[in-house]
């Protein structure tokens, strides 16, 4: 399973698939989980994705999500392996 996270700073965005939580690589930043799913954001134009990151940098960050729900077969953070 792919997630999208959003820098609400300098509005960065990268997926992941194992990390439930994530720093920014531009700025250091918390990064916010999208609740956008990824197969959505794969299809969004390049200007409806500005638009989204645009919503996240002007959004409080008390509302953001900066964790990812953990599903069950995430083994890695389980220490399964």
């Amino acid at each position: 399973m792919m997630y999208v996270f959003i820098c609400p700073k300098c509005g960065h965005s990268t997926m992941v698939s194992l990390y439930r939580s994530l720093n920014c690589r531009v700025c250091g930043a918390d990064m916010a989980n999208c609740e956008i799913d990824f197969l959505d954001w794969v299809e969004l134009s390049p200007k409806e994705r500005a638009r989204l990151i645009r919503i996240y940098q002007k959004a409080d960050p008390k509302d953001l999500c900066f964790y990812r729900p953990m599903p069950y077969y995430d083994h890695k953070e389980r220490n399964y392996w």
